[in-house]
């Protein structure tokens, strides 16, 4: 029977597999899962596609809490055609790194993914190590770049007139300037 959601390969859930893989290789599930709460063997087979057992999503956000990796979340918003950052936790506080710091930082960031997209492109494949590396860079990226976005408006609306002056700036009849 035909299913709709398969992608080529006949998996049903690409994303959500890839992002387990990728945290089964980064962490002791043993540690993880006395760091959760749960029986190390009962979370290993959980995390296990021969399984018929799946994390809750109690125990997603718990790993996630004590790892600081959020790969399977991740993937979950993935297979949702969905995208998530982490925010920051300072109280709508910006980043003190300077603005063109970060700027060039993203920037760098999506120099690498284009390399690695050209020699994607030269090789005429894409191996799982170069694949999961691609997604962890430009997952970071879309986080770095959020968080940007976050700097920029909280900089500019404690400065109000520099904001009005921005604005000014970029909307003028100035030659260069806009």
């Amino acid at each position: 029977m035909f299913k709709p959601h398969l992608d080529k390969y006949g998996t049903e859930f690409p994303h959500w597999e890839s992002a387990v893989a990728r945290f089964k290789a980064a962490h002791n599930q043993s540690e993880v899962a006395r760091s959760i709460g749960t029986q190390p063997q009962l979370w290993i087979n959980k995390l296990s596609p021969e399984q018929n057992g799946e994390p809750t999503i109690k125990n997603v956000i718990a790993a996630a809490r004590v790892t600081g990796d959020h790969s399977l979340v991740h993937g979950l918003l993935l297979e949702l055609d969905m995208a998530g950052i982490a925010l920051p936790k300072s109280n709508h506080k910006g980043n003190e790194l300077p603005l063109t710091s970060q700027a060039l930082e993203i920037t760098a960031t999506a120099g690498e993914l284009a390399r690695d997209a050209i020699g994607a492109q030269q090789a005429g494949r894409v191996c799982q190590q170069r694949r999961d590396n691609a997604v962890s860079k430009a997952t970071a990226m879309m986080g770095a770049l959020a968080l940007f976005v976050h700097n920029v408006e909280s900089r500019f609306h404690a400065i109000p007139g520099m904001t009005v002056a921005m604005d000014t700036l970029t909307t003028s009849a100035v030659p260069g300037i806009s």
